[in-house]
């Protein structure tokens, strides 16, 4: 090699567009947010035993499966797991709330109820969030 001559670096490969997540889903994600907010509360307030390592679990896994909606590409075998762990939950809910007659916990079983039902309805309902969950993955 010559002095003064430079090794050409090979050309980069193009970048793969991503499929940005539409404002439906984003939502959604901010609600799962609070749903996650309200499993760490009950896991530090008041500890009962079992229903804690259900609280653990149930937040690990809405975080988790929450980032991986926000990745690059759809991931619908993600919200899958994450309707039926709300349906799971939902469930739940319904028997802390006939089971349980203290206000404070009740009122918080309704709000859970109503920001389950509003994740599960933005991530299935609007076209936005079926069209995105229905493209195919770059690469």
């Amino acid at each position: 090699m010559r002095r003064g001559m430079r090794l050409q670096k090979p050309p980069r490969a193009k970048a793969e567009p991503t499929t940005q997540a539409p404002a439906t889903v984003n939502w959604a994600l901010a609600a799962i947010v609070v749903l996650l907010a309200g499993h760490v509360f009950a896991w530090l307030y008041p500890p009962q035993g079992l229903t804690d390592v259900f609280h653990l679990v149930w937040g690990v896994a809405y975080a988790w499966l929450a980032l991986l909606l926000r990745r690059p590409g759809p991931r619908r075998w993600a919200r899958a797991w994450l309707t039926g762990l709300m349906a799971v939950q939902l469930a739940g809910r319904f028997v802390v709330f006939a089971v349980d007659d203290r206000v404070l916990l009740r009122t918080l079983v309704v709000i859970g109820v109503a920001v389950t039902l509003t994740v599960v309805v933005l991530l299935w309902y609007p076209s936005s969030s079926r069209e995105y969950f229905a493209a195919r993955r770059p690469g």
